[in-house]
């Protein structure tokens, strides 16, 4: 177990250093700099300002500078911020970002669940066919055009909700219903099929001629292994989630890190995109890892490295 759990941190850690490498090579084959559209600005100030930030220096330098900060948590400060590092944005930002991101999470996969497991043991009947319309409908229907409509409705005209900003636990229903109504949707949709699946399985069948029913059946011999396709999407689901927060956070005027982001791709602000890029990439990185390693206590059958 100890040599499955170290293989896999070697895998990622490589995998976080190919996505720094390329993020950095990205970022330097666009033309320009974050100064090339400052005419009004005297050329010997640009200069002097290229020079401060490093921007003068050959890349493969810059490289070795960027690699090192990354290596020692520090990524700089920011361009557009005379007052704040890329650290200091991604303090402030990270914890509105991921109580927005851990709500929505929760809510897709415990309504998601939900749904799957009422449409799978009602199948072909009536809560079978509503809880798909639901599934079809929250896939079919993208996060900003739900947020319009949730803002229009609940915060306009019924006035129960706030319109946008940060504050209080009020202001975190409707963005994290916008982020969540999506993975929900697909989330109910696997865990149905997942469940259909097991239920026609031989061991189950056997189960059900023995007179295991109801509760015990459905917990002990049908969700264990229904659950395996569902932990599996959690991964992609989660970074769905935390890049999909971008595009809530500024329908909402939410003061997380997607909005430091998206403001520093139209600035141009280099070490924000390459900081906040390796930020959410690790984060990313680490509930893939957690899932893979939540894999053998799911299902004995999955055999890990140091047994084979």
């Amino acid at each position: 177990m100890i040599f499955y759990i170290l293989k896999r941190i070697t895998t990622a850690l490589l995998a976080l250093f190919v996505i720094a490498t390329l993020t950095f090579v990205l970022m330097n084959l666009i033309p320009g700099d974050p100064f090339t559209n400052e005419k009004s600005v005297p050329e010997q100030v640009l200069k002097n300002l290229r020079a401060h930030y490093g921007l003068d220096q050959p890349l493969i330098i810059q490289y070795f500078k960027y690699m090192a900060g990354i290596m020692t948590l520090d990524f700089g400060p920011s361009i557009t911020s005379d007052t704040r590092t890329v650290n200091e944005l991604i303090l402030s930002g990270f914890p509105v970002s991921a109580v927005l991101g851990i709500q929505a999470l929760v809510i897709a996969v415990v309504f998601g669940m939900t749904l799957g497991i009422i449409a799978a043991i009602k199948h072909n009947g009536w809560l079978d066919y509503i809880s798909m319309v639901i599934a079809i409908l929250g896939l079919s229907v993208p996060s900003f055009v739900l947020s319009t409509v949730l803002i229009n409705y609940f915060a306009i005209k019924l006035e129960w909700l706030p319109v946008a900003t940060w504050g209080t636990w009020r202001h975190t229903v409707l963005p994290s219903l916008a982020l969540a109504v999506g993975p929900l949707a697909y989330i109910a949709r696997l865990t149905r099929s997942s469940i259909l699946e097991v239920l026609s399985s031989d061991y189950v069948q056997t189960a059900v001629a023995k007179g295991v029913t109801g509760s015990r059946l459905i917990f002990r011999h049908i969700l264990r292994n229904a659950l395996i396709p569902v932990v599996t999407v959690l991964g992609p689901i989660s970074a769905g989630i935390l890049t999909g927060s971008f595009v809530i956070e500024q329908i909402f005027g939410i003061p997380g890190i997607g909005k430091y982001f998206v403001q520093s791709i139209s600035d141009r602000d280099y070490p924000v995109i390459l900081g906040t890029t390796i930020f959410y990439s690790a984060i990313l990185i680490l509930f893939i890892l957690i899932i893979d390693l939540t894999y053998g206590f799911l299902d004995p059958r999955i055999k890990l490295a140091r047994r084979r």
